[in-house]
């Protein structure tokens, strides 16, 4: 049943990424003139202008070129070439995401188990002041500009306290060559391997000194939210009657929370969770600029700036598919919770 269930799901998902593939495609032909001549520049040479022509097929037909668009896409696995770098989007995409998945598992580390708090305490000390912190707190994560923020953070923080660095991913005076010594192009796991080989700690502590500012300011958003949400599904389930009932045969509070509660009011919190951990995982664009930090985000920026429009397309198709496949397993997940929603796509599929 859950595997129907699960495949169901996944087909589901092709048409949303072949869709997401043509508008992306149809996005470049909306450009106002000359494409090539666009991505040139005024001051490109006409072989250069021609290297572009040809290199996307400029000269075919638009449903010849979509066609070769989706060959290499799909059976290739080429994602093109930028124009701005002059490499393959593949190869530059392999040294940034890293960082990406880097900052991004570090704000869900904040944010997930800070917003479950915040949401618990909220719900289970409803109209106190610690639901009236929590709420402002969340309110907070969700209005504040996150490039504000991150100004805010970096003025206190590294300017006023000198705590912490206000750029860049590991010390110069760290000796550590990525290049050579990264395993996961993720430096605080490869400085934790090498701590825990004898190697010592300075790398694994220079990185999490870099770390900690862009972590902070990306996960306030996602905090906000699982944490307005826990809170609102929790309140929802604490007034049911089989929690009436327990709380009458003289079921502990922790218990009623920990064993009655949580796993209804789990469904749409985990839905959000999912859908937060897309959005991380897709490129924080405006904290990885901030911070000059060399991931995703900050990529699609400075392609976006140079008119690298193969990088944005190619970029843009990456966030789309990451939200896509984080939306899937959110689905699965909470199938897997909760049964009845296998039951009810079962019908569906059924009816028809």
């Amino acid at each position: 049943m859950f595997a129907r269930h699960a495949l169901r799901r996944f087909l589901h998902s092709m048409p949303v990424l072949l869709l997401l593939t043509l508008v992306l495609f149809g996005a470049l032909k909306l450009i106002p003139g000359d494409i090539a001549l666009v991505m040139a520049g005024e001051r490109a040479t006409p072989d250069r202008v021609a290297y572009i022509r040809e290199s996307l097929h400029l000269n075919d037909p638009w449903w010849i070129q979509y066609g070769l668009y989706l060959k290499k896409l799909v059976f290739e696995a080429d994602l093109g070439h930028s124009l701005l770098h002059d490499q393959p989007i593949a190869k530059l995409f392999a040294s940034a995401i890293p960082a990406t998945v880097e900052l991004a598992l570090s704000a869900l580390f904040i944010a997930l188990p800070v917003g479950l708090l915040l949401g618990v305490v909220s719900a289970v000390a409803r109209r106190s002041w610690w639901d009236k912190i929590a709420s402002l707190i969340s309110l907070a994560g969700v209005s504040l500009p996150i490039f504000w923020l991150a100004l805010l953070l970096m003025w206190f923080f590294s300017l006023h306290l000198g705590w912490l660095p206000t750029s860049g991913r590991l010390s110069d005076e760290v000796l550590f060559d990525p290049a050579a010594d990264s395993i996961f192009r993720m430096y605080t796991l490869d400085g934790l391997v090498r701590g825990l080989t004898g190697q010592g700690w300075d790398v694994f502590l220079s990185a999490c000194r870099y770390l900690i500012l862009p972590a902070v300011a990306l996960s306030t958003i996602p905090m906000a939210h699982i944490c307005r949400m826990t809170r609102s599904a929790l309140l929802d389930v604490l007034q049911q009657d089989y929690i009436r009932t327990a709380r009458a045969k003289g079921v502990s509070q922790f218990k009623v929370i920990a064993k009655h509660a949580a796993r209804n009011a789990a469904l749409p919190v985990v839905t959000v969770m999912f859908l937060q951990a897309g959005a991380l995982f897709g490129g924080a664009v405006i904290t990885e600029t901030m911070f000059a930090w060399p991931g995703l985000g900050k990529l699609l920026v400075e392609s976006i700036g140079s008119r690298d429009f193969p990088m944005v397309q190619s970029g843009t198709l990456f966030v789309g598919i990451v939200f896509v496949l984080f939306n899937l397993i959110g689905d699965l997940v909470v199938g897997w919770l909760d049964p009845r929603t296998k039951q009810a796509s079962s019908s569906r599929g059924g009816a028809r």
